[in-house]
């Protein structure tokens, strides 16, 4: 069994307010609620890829309510 490349895709955001973007859940197959950022479009921008996607995966989680949230400091982990 390998593991290959994914290619992430970086979703369409929609403005819900000057700080707060969402991604609706039919973004990604499986996702149970909208998935919320909450920072400036210069923030927003700057983000890694990695965390849209595992910010989309959080909102695929059982048990989830409301939203997925991600606040500005929200960050792809490194080794």
């Amino acid at each position: 069994m390998g593991f290959g490349r994914v290619t992430i895709q970086k979703p369409a955001f929609k403005k819900i307010s000057d700080y707060t973007w969402e991604v609706d859940k039919s973004f990604k197959a499986g996702m149970r609620v909208p998935a919320r950022v909450y920072a400036s479009r210069k923030i927003l921008d700057g983000m890694d890829l990695q965390v849209y996607d595992q910010l989309t995966n959080v909102a695929t989680l059982p048990g989830i309510v409301n939203y997925a949230l991600c606040m500005p400091d929200g960050h792809f982990p490194l080794n």
